[in-house]
């Protein structure tokens, strides 16, 4: 399984879409439907719940839902978030939902065709090149640890560099779970993260990893903004 390139752009294959809506489950990105009444656009959460494979199909929870789908819905749009990503994407009710809808807050849905991916924050990236080596401690959900350089940053995300091919590591994006970025100044930042793109180069044994940060204290968000500030009005 390759990592989600998770860029502006539509994610149009199914073991992608599949994908990233399990990530979506593991990280609890925040989901909502969007109901239309007359002119007037409303959203209502919605907890994502499973995804099945060999059906095509996803749950989801909601004790709104029931009423929308007993009034004759047959598909609804549904909207995702987390960190400085947005997704959004329009799914069919399964048959199956249809006689329980209004009794259960239970609801099952047929996966998407295309799923669209747009970066919320257009946040300005400091290149980290100019000041000496950036360390960073990569963490797993397994235990490993991989030590590599931050190349540069914004207060959505980093792009990384290990000097291993790890490829074969993190087939499975769910496998990254953190990491230690040492930034000048002595600020330690330490934040959960989520692969976004990874390149690998067999013959250089270096991976690139660019990742999306999430779950990052409001302490560390703060000190990270600061940093990029400073470091802007240095480079400007």
């Amino acid at each position: 399984m390759n990592a989600l390139n998770l860029t502006d752009g539509d994610l149009t294959h199914r073991a992608e879409i599949v994908q990233l809506l399990n990530m979506a489950i593991a990280q609890e990105w925040k989901f909502a439907f969007i109901k239309q009444n007359r002119k007037l656009l409303t959203t209502h959460d919605v907890r994502l719940v499973s995804v099945s494979v060999q059906d095509a199909t996803f749950y989801v929870e909601s004790e709104a839902l029931g009423e929308v789908l007993a009034g004759g819905a047959s598909s609804l749009m549904f909207r995702g978030q987390s960190g400085g990503l947005s997704v959004m994407f329009k799914s069919p009710v399964a048959e199956t939902n249809i006689s329980t809808a209004r009794s259960s807050i239970l609801h099952h849905f047929v996966l998407p065709y295309k799923i669209t991916c747009t970066q919320l924050r257009k946040t300005a990236r400091v290149q980290l090149d100019d000041m000496g080596e950036v360390p960073v401690t990569l963490f797993l959900t397994n235990g490993a640890m991989y030590e590599g350089t931050c190349l540069d940053i914004s207060t959505s995300g980093a792009k990384l560099r290990v000097d291993e091919n790890l490829k074969k590591e993190l087939r499975n994006p769910q496998v990254v779970d953190a990491c230690k970025i040492t930034l000048p100044g002595d600020l330690v930042l330490q934040t959960g993260i989520q692969l976004i793109d990874l390149m690998a180069e067999d013959e250089m044994n270096i991976s690139f990893l660019r990742c999306q940060f999430s779950h990052m204290r409001s302490k560390d968000e703060q000190a990270l903004e600061a940093f990029i500030d400073e470091a802007l009005q240095k480079q400007s």
